[in-house]
């Protein structure tokens, strides 16, 4: 293990192009991406020695992003102009940095400051009102009992402490498929709760419970799950057939008929730190867009 001199915090993007990335697929490319610029990064103990780079939150399959965040220990000091041409030279296509932050080496740990996730996105076949109106009951009501399904066991949990705001406006014209009819579209923002001591909530789930308000059929899993059911632990709800559709346990729970509920264009806005809810510093959008 090399000796840690400093402590860079990344906060980047990921775009089109790397939208389908898996996780380790990507902490691959970071990692080429220090080899190629030459960065000094400090590696971690043990018999193969790893560059020391801790993602906040893996980022699911198919879900773009704003605002992440990654802390960087270098075993030499760079400047801030320094590191970010040298990771200019190497990057992973697909990411961009957005902000560098020089942190204290002896600053707790990165994942467990975090307190919450901001996500927008596309919601297809439903018309705005009815989405108004459905997001309106989730967050009035007291509780949201809900069960996941993991391996031969139901797992009850209640949803409503996980979702912090939810709205539904118009959608984003630009985010449509060609094929879209957009009266049946609206736009969807919600604050999730992120955290490894309380639990964190998943934009599946909600997606999931919209649909069970609205008499609609959620793509769960890979396929349409009925309106209600348990949802998967691993990714966003996504249309159905494409690839960035979410993964995890069979969901199980009543069949309804109707349209699917289909969501296009998942955004992760931003990751947001303990302190930084704290000190209202956390924008409140006033209509979402996908």
């Amino acid at each position: 293990m090399s000796e840690i001199r400093q402590r860079w915090r990344l906060v980047f993007a990921r775009d089109e192009e790397a939208r389908y990335l898996s996780h380790l697929d990507a902490v691959r490319l970071w990692e080429r991406a220090f080899r190629r610029g030459e960065i000094p990064v400090a590696t971690s103990e043990g018999f193969s020695p790893r560059p020391r780079l801790i993602f906040a939150a893996p980022l699911q399959l198919g879900m773009l992003a704003e605002h992440e965040l990654a802390d960087l220990f270098l075993a030499e000091r760079l400047t801030a102009p320094d590191l970010r041409d040298r990771l200019a030279a190497g990057m992973p296509r697909g990411y961009r940095v957005v902000e560098l932050h020089d942190v204290w080496i002896g600053d707790p740990a990165l994942a467990p400051q975090l307190a919450a996730a901001d996500y927008r996105m596309t919601l297809l076949n439903v018309e705005r009102a009815g989405l108004e109106g459905a997001a309106g009951r989730l967050m009035t009501a007291e509780r949201l009992p809900r069960e996941r399904r993991k391996e031969a066991r139901a797992i009850p949990y209640d949803l409503r402490p996980l979702l912090l705001e939810l709205r539904a406006g118009p959608a984003d014209p630009s985010a449509l498929p060609p094929d879209a009819d957009p009266v049946r579209a609206a736009g969807l923002w919600m604050r999730l709760r992120h955290s490894q001591d309380r639990g964190s909530g998943r934009v599946e789930e909600v997606v999931a419970a919209l649909a069970g308000e609205i008499g609609l059929r959620a793509a769960v899993g890979g396929e349409d799950e009925a309106a209600g059911a348990a949802e998967p632990t691993e990714a966003p709800a996504a249309r159905a057939g494409a690839p960035d559709t979410a993964t995890g346990p069979e969901a199980t729970g009543p069949e309804i008929a109707g349209p699917l509920l289909e969501v296009v264009r998942p955004v992760r806005e931003r990751l947001w730190l303990v302190t930084e809810l704290a000190s209202d510093r956390a924008p409140h959008p006033g209509t979402p867009a996908a």
